[in-house]
């Protein structure tokens, strides 16, 4: 267990340190709020404007606004904690192997399959890249490996307080809450009934707060169609392909009974989880994003199910279970591997474009798609055209036209191109960038569907606004619409 974890850290630190600062533009959607929080103004993107849960992990959020009151490092503190966290998740992993082995292999074939889980998963990158995209992903799969390991040890208070903290991190695991009767030790009056206590106080001080019953990002990501059921399966194979040891994690039933129940909870956990991405269609990410919470424990009871599953042999058993683990690592040395880089180019050009809108708009409404690190670097008041952080938007439920919907658009779906006018943002702030000027109209383009229906309503004369080009270097030229009237600094 030391030389697992030993290796989870040294693994993780240094790809840290090779990628650090290698953010997503979402991570700074949390680190504005986090902002805004310490400045007193609550869990509000904007300041003046209404309370929203705009994140999709509230005690996320907490542990950063809370480390903002120590350190106004925001950038390199919500990597800490995805480090630290990603290091917890592998290292539960090793500690799950061992609690579902111990019964069933060798004491030796136990610790070489604890070290083994361990290997695989730092060998892949599409897991290491957690301790530096400023995500909640790491903190969702070190509260869901722990969990994991609680439900197979047996311990109905630890896993009845990790399954309720985990639905603070992603609202989806509170599919752990609702199975715990699954286990007979956890079928108990009171302890079920504080379970419950919790999701009701929950939802009770959410609608309270912000007026809603669950996080503004749910009803920003729209879904529930049958092309969104077609992504979603698709984004299923993607898991498959990205992280194959998960869906062999059945074979952990071969297990002892004792254990078996708790990696029943996992599985039945783990399959909901996987249905809900056909109501979703997933993420467009490319690594699997929304299920690597489950990948740490469901690895584990991967390896120690193939072990088990020849445990009348335990040398060959153990032999097969790492020579497995060998090439599935192998294979994500090969195919995952990303190369040492730091921020990505995208982010450092919204990040100049929200500090050219500081400079050159003070203080002006500006509306975008891209909110993260425009929101971040420019402090002005941001509406969100796709909703994440606008309850309007994502309320009103209007999306992509199903013809047009692929893999590429979702999570960034909504859009309410009357409501976002008649906010009269001074500036709409497209992801349109050249090495030329932009001058007219004729020439200008959109990225998002939302960015699209406002361009024909300029260009319709529906909307008071013309082209206006934001200069950031000599070959970066970004593409704006200024309200008419409104005369930049």
């Amino acid at each position: 267990m030391l030389l697992a974890v030993a290796v989870a850290a040294v693994a993780v630190a240094r790809f840290a340190q090779a990628h650090w600062n290698g953010l997503y533009d979402d991570a700074f959607i949390y680190l504005r709020y986090a902002k805004n929080v310490d400045r007193g103004c609550g869990v509000r993107w904007n300041c003046a404007g209404p309370a929203v849960e705009g994140v999709t992990g509230i005690l996320y959020l907490g542990l950063l606004a809370a480390g903002g009151l120590l350190t106004s490092e925001l950038i390199a503190l919500c990597q800490y904690v995805d480090t630290a966290a990603l290091v917890v998740a592998i290292g539960g992993a090793a500690a799950l192997a061992v609690a579902l082995g111990r019964d069933r292999v060798p004491p030796a074939g136990v610790a070489a399959l604890a070290l083994g889980t361990a290997l695989v998963l730092v060998a892949d990158d599409d897991v290491l890249l957690n301790a530096v995209n400023g995500m909640e992903t790491a903190l969702g799969a070190a509260l869901i490996t722990a969990l994991a390991v609680a439900a197979v040890a047996r311990r109905p208070r630890t896993l009845a307080a990790l399954a309720c903290a985990a639905t603070l991190v992603r609202p989806e695991a509170a599919l752990f809450v609702v199975a715990l009767p699954l286990l007979p030790w956890m079928r108990r009056g009171r302890l079920l009934g504080a379970c419950v206590g919790f999701l009701v106080a929950c939802a009770a001080v959410r609608y309270a707060y912000f007026g809603e019953l669950a996080p503004n990002t749910f009803y920003a990501k729209s879904g529930g169609t049958w092309t969104h059921a077609a992504i979603g399966l698709d984004y299923i194979a993607d898991c498959a392909r990205d992280f194959p040891l998960t869906f062999a994690a059945p074979l952990a039933l071969f297990v002892p009974a004792p254990q078996r129940r708790g990696v029943v909870y996992l599985l039945v956990v783990a399959g909901l989880w996987l249905a809900f991405f056909l109501r979703s269609g997933g993420d467009l990410f490319a690594y699997s994003r929304l299920w690597l919470p489950l990948v740490p424990a469901l690895t584990a009871c991967a390896l120690v199910g193939i072990a088990s599953s020849l445990a009348r042999r335990p040398p060959v058993a153990v032999a097969a279970a790492l020579a497995i683990a060998t090439i599935v690592g192998g294979r994500a040395v090969l195919e995952h591997a990303i190369p040492a880089q730091h921020t990505a180019p995208r982010v450092v050009q919204w990040a100049a474009i929200g500090t050219y809108v500081r400079a050159h708009f003070p203080k002006q409404l500006v509306a975008t798609v891209p909110i993260g690190a425009i929101g971040y670097y420019s402090n002005n008041p941001l509406l969100d055209l796709v909703g994440l952080t606008e309850p309007a938007i994502a309320r009103e439920g209007r999306s992509v036209p199903t013809e047009l919907l692929t893999k590429t658009w979702i999570g960034h779906e909504r859009n309410f191109t009357e409501y976002a006018l008649a906010q009269e943002p001074a500036v709409i702030v497209t992801t349109e960038v050249r090495p030329e000027p932009w001058r007219d109209l004729a020439e200008a383009r959109a990225g998002f569907y939302a960015d699209w229906l406002l361009l024909q309503e300029i260009r319709a004369g529906r909307a008071p606004y013309h082209v206006y080009d934001a200069e950031l270097s000599a070959t970066e030229h970004v593409l704006m619409f200024v309200r008419d009237g409104i005369t930049p600094r």
